[in-house]
């Protein structure tokens, strides 16, 4: 008997938030616990709030569409099956990249862009490539919700979503620059901001 292939896209869709929990979790509290929390008044408060717009009406979507997808019929894309199911593999993929992230970052992991005091420059791994492989992540994620829930509300909220890390990203950059110095402008003339340079910046 051929599965439903809106049954397989919420499977693949709960599989997915669940690894990125397990995955981000962990580590957060155990860096949490090393080193002590952040607080999230380190980044400015237009990000927070502009966030707290479009991140819950993502979420609730792809919370209703796990539960019952009639619930958001209302912002239903006509897409083919084929085409969602392509959300299933990327999703892996973002998975793969998000976990191969942390294992590098370990303990310098945090919720905003403030370094901890007691950061060091990563650089294994994909950061080797790409110097905010978290945010690469969140949008290879994004895009496979995005495919898996074919809605509407999911793909215009995901957009703003991570236009706004981008946004936060440039103050990242410039507050480790004041903690690395010239080792992290060199790490920047050779690696892109979420994909991999392909020529070396004078």
């Amino acid at each position: 008997m051929a599965l439903d292939p809106e049954t397989v896209c919420r499977v693949a869709l709960g599989l997915m938030f669940l690894g990125a929990v397990c995955i981000g979790l962990p580590h957060r509290l155990r860096a949490d616990r090393s080193g002590g929390r952040v607080s999230i008044r380190a980044d400015p408060a237009w990000f927070w709030i502009l966030m707290g717009l479009v991140g819950p009406p993502v979420t609730l979507v792809c919370v209703a569409f796990l539960i019952q997808p009639r619930w958001v019929d209302f912002a239903s894309i006509a897409a083919p099956p084929w085409l969602r199911l392509t959300g299933a593999p990327a999703g892996l993929a973002g998975l793969a990249l998000f976990g191969w992230m942390f294992r590098h970052l370990g303990l310098n992991v945090t919720s905003t862009s403030m370094p901890r005091g007691n950061a060091t420059l990563v650089t294994t791994g994909p950061y080797r490539w790409i110097r905010h492989p978290m945010y690469s992540a969140v949008l290879i994620l994004v895009a496979a919700a995005s495919l898996l829930t074919a809605n509407a509300v999911v793909v215009i909220g995901g957009i703003p979503a991570f236009a706004l890390l981008a946004a936060r990203s440039r103050l990242e950059e410039q507050r480790l620059v004041g903690k690395f110095g010239d080792a992290y402008r060199a790490y920047q003339s050779r690696t892109g901001r979420f994909l991999p340079r392909l020529t070396r910046r004078r």
